[in-house]
């Protein structure tokens, strides 16, 4: 049986920083609190990484890529497979929701990933929002030229506009977890409740930018 590698120091650092980081912030969490988390020296911060700083923005570029959603790119490299079909052009739409919300939403990657997230939003750094520009720019831009695909009359300022629907759904969802389970009837945020995100969200898209309905997400349906 194949055993899961055990974490180097550096990465148990990063682990562990993640966490703490995520919950109590930069300034909150010590360097001390992250070597004890992990069982490491106090001094392996500053060999790996120099400074708590330096963690920091290692972590943001970790979790950025472990985040990353490539369908976007991938769609319009083969454009010339979908873009002429309007109801591609829907699955489209549906298969970038999809990823997005899988990766943002769902147990794929620990929760404190999107805390994390929310902390780089709300905080950007200067060395962070370097990191901003390499990962997730090109990324909301090949959603952004994907929809414009589905749509061609359709200006820049407006697909930015539609791109922007659908980043605040997820930001919307990942603020809003821990809200939904003081509600008088909590809303379990578990797979059928992401699902219907997921679905949700990919109809306001469709519908906004006018194309047909995908049968899969008509009503009563469920895609398989």
């Amino acid at each position: 049986m194949e055993q899961e590698a055990t974490p180097t120091t550096k990465e148990a650092l990063l682990l562990a920083a993640g966490e703490l980081f995520a919950e109590n912030g930069v300034e909150g969490t010590s360097i001390r609190a992250i070597a004890e988390k992990c069982q490491a020296n106090i001094a392996a911060v500053n060999y790996h990484f120099g400074s708590k700083e330096n963690l920091y923005v290692a972590l943001v570029r970790y979790v950025l890529e472990k985040i990353k959603c490539y369908r976007a790119e991938d769609l319009l490299q083969n454009k010339q497979e979908w873009a002429q079909d309007p109801i591609k052009c829907a699955e489209a739409v549906y298969q970038i929701v999809e990823e997005r919300c899988q990766q943002y939403l769902t147990s794929l990657h620990p929760h404190w990933y999107s805390q994390l997230f929310m902390r780089i939003l709300l905080q950007p750094t200067p060395a962070v929002s370097e990191i901003i520009k390499d990962i997730v720019i090109p990324e909301y831009n090949a959603i952004r030229d994907v929809l414009r695909c589905c749509r061609p009359e359709m200006g820049v300022e407006e697909a930015e506009l539609w791109t922007d629907t659908l980043m605040s759904q997820l930001v919307n969802y990942i603020f809003a977890e821990d809200l939904m389970q003081l509600f008088p009837e909590p809303r379990k945020f578990n797979s059928t409740f992401q699902n219907r995100i997921i679905r949700h969200v990919s109809k306001v898209l469709i519908r906004g930018l006018k194309l047909p309905m995908p049968s899969f997400l008509e009503e009563g349906t469920s895609y398989a």
